[in-house]
């Protein structure tokens, strides 16, 4: 139970600090609507950008590219959502506005690799973020 708890607590610095960043700019990307309802059940208040509400890697790499705004990549860790970020990254190496997969690695880490996709967030961690909503956050790794 404890090891659920602290996990619980580095999910809530994790959305923290993407709540953060979307202040700032940034868009977070997942590839479908169960992710975006994940992270919003999560705590995030930031926009969201559905991968799958666009008709390819090329319509929404024009289309985060044209926003200059920097692109936080959340994809699965299946063989397609992999297949994608490597894709989508590569594209928008080009224009420097990526997070370089900073947050998908440290989505990782707080997991221990257990979650293959955000959208496991709903079915673990939400009772146990939702205890802790009013705890001062503590620095990110």
């Amino acid at each position: 139970m404890q090891e659920r708890e602290e996990m619980a607590l580095r999910i809530r610095e994790f959305i923290e600090s993407l709540n953060h960043e979307c202040t700032a700019g940034a868009l977070v990307t997942v590839e479908g609507k169960k992710d975006e309802s994940a992270l919003r059940e999560a705590g995030f208040c930031g926009e969201i950008l559905v991968f799958n509400n666009f008709k390819g890697i090329t319509n929404f790499v024009d289309h985060v590219s044209r926003s200059g705004r920097k692109v936080i990549l959340l994809f699965d860790r299946d063989k397609m959502g992999k297949a994608l970020t490597s894709k989508i990254f590569k594209k928008l190496d080009i224009f420097g506005c990526h997070d370089g997969l900073y947050y998908k690695k440290w989505f990782t880490s707080i997991t221990h690799g257990k979650f293959m996709c955000i959208e496991n967030l709903s079915n673990y961690c939400i009772p146990f973020t939702e205890k802790y909503s009013n705890l001062p956050t503590r620095n990110m790794p």
